[in-house]
């Protein structure tokens, strides 16, 4: 290279350096985390003092400000250089600025983010024993930048993707939570300011928090053909307008795109909205209107009161849709409000008021103080660290897959100060003293292939069901050395509300199961099928799951008179009720004991594995306890001591003792998941038809 050239931009590269390369400050400060990179100021001091400095050899006056108003006018030296030293900070991140003669600058050897409406420096002071938000050799996700075309505001929009660690190494659909901005910020917010990233990996990775999408837009729509919002008098766009327009752009462009895009799970229970300030503000006239599509809601520092002082009714507010308490708790799963200690009065007061009149209204909720921040992003970083947990179920157990419409009703952080109550959940999990293992787990391997052994068949086969008036399918297994010259018990199991006929075999593999304790003459050759206990005209397990509950009532009908006479049609069964059992998971378990303790004359065995909510009151499932004791060959009630559930088994569990009905009570240390069901199947069989 020409050495005229290259001595050209040495010069250009010093003289364009930032200033603090060339002055190390004092040995007790250390560099901002949030300086460029070699830059030496600012400088944080152990107790929190900022030290800023800039050169400006011209200038008359510089001040160095943060937006809370604290000014700090800067001295200059004999090289033109300003310096100035503030009082303690409080830890977190915030917006600062250069006046220099009255001109506001940013600091050239800060970072620079979009806040308080244009790209401003900003300045990360640590918070001594925090690292939530911070980088740590866990498994990482990624941010991903995503542009897309808005039907409503006919323009290009961009968002931000938190995908999880994994999400590219498999199959597996995931909840979303939507997480908006305040005002003077967008969708760049959340990923830089707010470190959703390293928040949400550190959550996953300790297990606190469910695998989920985190999806950042902009708060700022305008539908197409609209002139620009209106400005009343000081300023502030017509926000009536902006939110609106955001609203559209939500419900109608953003969520379907990212269904339609990445792995969800697209229904209401899998999907939750959040947001800060303004876009707390967002999230409730949004969720609050559109229940069908929520079922998590939280704001930080901004809630459905806004920061007018008008009183909050919940009778009145929101098109009423508070005004039933005990239907508004049952639809939603969370609903959460947070504010710092020390937010504007008006702001602090605003949402303590929002949440001490849900308090008096019945209307279950999380309340958080983000102790000594103000409205700030440590104030809403510790909120989403604190809301994350709660949504979807909860945190997985070790091991267990993703959230599944079966596991999530149940799952959840169960005693978790100030967690609400989820649908199906009910108090937190008392364990009694007879609440123990009836039985040890099973050995390792136990449902694996093995070599060297006879194995059945696992066959899908299609029925016509009368009572649903369509035709319907289920996967049968038939043992090893199926023979129509022998006559063999059959064993009917239920799946849960998020299943069809193939969960069981994702679940546990039943054939690979019952093949291994065939051989070891465990169990009894038998025939296992796994209908589909959804019955109803189209029953794939699409939308919201939830809403097909009516059809697993309606499976009575379909199990008695359509799917036991094919089976005894086509295979050779032993066609008495000693040789039929009935079990289920979860649905299916609340269905077994519906069905089976109703159907005595049909069925003498029944199991249920963590029962859900449908099932019928205890009084209810066993009306004639005589009749129970004389009749049933094995009653076996099974949840895990993890599982929100519990107290539905507990109840049929302490009524069954009550009456002295014998039964196997089995509470062994897992939560609402396929492991629990595997395992009970496990033991289950073993005791069939012996």
């Amino acid at each position: 290279m020409n050495s005229i050239l290259l001595t050209g931009l040495l010069h250009l590269l010093l003289a364009t350096a930032p200033f603090q390369d060339e002055a190390p400050g004092p040995a007790d400060a250390v560099p901002a985390p949030s300086n460029i990179r070699g830059a030496q100021f600012p400088r944080i001091h152990p107790d929190l003092r900022v030290t800023f400095r800039i050169r400006a050899p011209e200038a008359r006056q510089v001040v160095f400000g943060f937006f809370d108003d604290q000014r700090y006018p800067a001295e200059k030296d004999d090289e033109g250089v300003w310096t100035a030293t503030t009082g303690p900070q409080v830890p977190g991140f915030h917006y600062y600025r250069v006046f220099i003669d009255g001109a506001e600058v940013n600091d050239p050897s800060s970072e620079t983010y979009f806040g308080t409406g244009k790209m401003t420096s900003g300045i990360e002071i640590p918070e001594d024993g925090a690292d939530f938000y911070l980088p740590k050799d866990v498994p990482h996700g990624e941010v991903r930048e995503r542009w897309y075309f808005s039907e409503t505001t006919q323009q290009w929009r961009r968002i931000f993707v938190y995908t999880p660690p994994g999400y590219d190494e498999g199959g597996q659909r995931y909840p979303v939570l939507y997480l908006q901005h305040g005002a003077g910020e967008d969708e760049r917010g959340w990923p830089n300011q707010g470190r959703v990233g390293f928040i949400m990996d550190n959550l996953i990775a300790e297990g606190k928090a469910r695998p989920m999408l985190v999806v950042m837009e902009q708060g700022y729509a305008r539908r197409a053909g609209d002139a620009e919002p209106a400005r009343p008098p000081g300023g502030r766009p017509d926000f009536t307008r902006m939110f609106s327009a955001f609203e559209g752009v939500m419900v109608e462009d953003l969520i379907p795109m990212v269904d339609a895009t990445y792995r969800t799970i697209p229904d209401r229970e899998h999907r939750a909205m959040a947001g800060l300030s303004m876009g707390g503000m967002q999230t409730f006239q949004i969720t609050l209107k559109h229940l069908d599509l929520f079922s998590s809601i939280g704001g930080f520092s901004g809630a459905g009161g806004g920061f007018g002082g008008v009183a909050f009714d919940p009778e009145t507010a929101h098109g009423g849709v508070m005004a039933d308490a005990d239907a508004f708790n049952e639809k939603v799963d969370v609903l959460w409000l947070g504010i710092g200690t020390e937010e504007p009065e008006r702001m602090y007061q605003s949402v303590k008021n929002y949440h001490e009149a849900l308090e008096k209204a019945g209307i279950e909720h999380v309340y958080y103080e983000s102790p000594g921040t103000s409205h700030e992003w440590q104030t809403w970083r510790r909120s989403l660290h604190e809301f994350a947990p709660l949504l979807f179920g909860g945190a997985p157990e070790a091991g267990r897959e993703a959230a599944s419409p079966d596991d999530r009703e149940a799952a959840g952080p169960a005693g978790r100060p100030g967690a609400p109550r989820r649908r199906g959940q009910g108090p937190p999990i008392v364990l009694n003293p007879d609440d123990v293992p009836a039985f040890p787990d099973p050995p390792a391997g136990f449902d694996e292939p093995r070599d060297g052994i006879p194995r059945g068949t696992l066959e899908m086969i299609s029925y016509e069901s009368e009572s649903v008036g369509t035709t319907r399918r289920m996967n049968v297994y038939t043992p090893p050395g199926y023979s129509e010259e022998r006559e063999y018990p059959v064993l009917y199991l239920l799946h849960g509300i998020g299943g069809d006929e193939t969960e069981w075999q994702r679940f546990a593999r039943p054939d690979v199961l019952l093949d291994n304790l065939i051989a070891e003459g465990a169990a009894e050759p038998m025939i296992v099928v796994m209908p589909n206990g959804r019955a109803q005209q189209n029953d794939r397990a699409e939308g919201n799951v939830f809403a097909g509950a009516p059809a697993f009532a309606a499976f009575e009908e379909d199990l008695l008179n359509d799917v036991i006479p094919a089976i005894e049609s086509r295979y050779s069964v032993k066609a008495d009720r000693e040789h039929r059992a009935l079990a289920g998971l979860s649905m299916g378990g609340g269905q077994a004991l519906n069905f089976g303790l109703a159907h005595l004359d049909t069925f003498a065995w029944v199991g249920a594995f963590s029962a859900a909510p449908n099932t019928k009151p205890a009084a209810e499932l066993v009306p004639d306890p005589d009749r129970a004791r004389e009749q049933l060959k094995l009653l076996w009630i099974a949840c895990g001591a993890k599982d929100n559930l519990l107290r539905i088994s507990q109840g049929v569990h302490a009524h069954l003792k009550e009456n002295d009905v014998p039964h196997v009570w089995h509470v062994d240390g897992n939560g609402h998941d396929p492991t629990e069901w595997k395992n009970n199947l496990y033991l289950f069989v073993q005791r069939l038809f012996r």
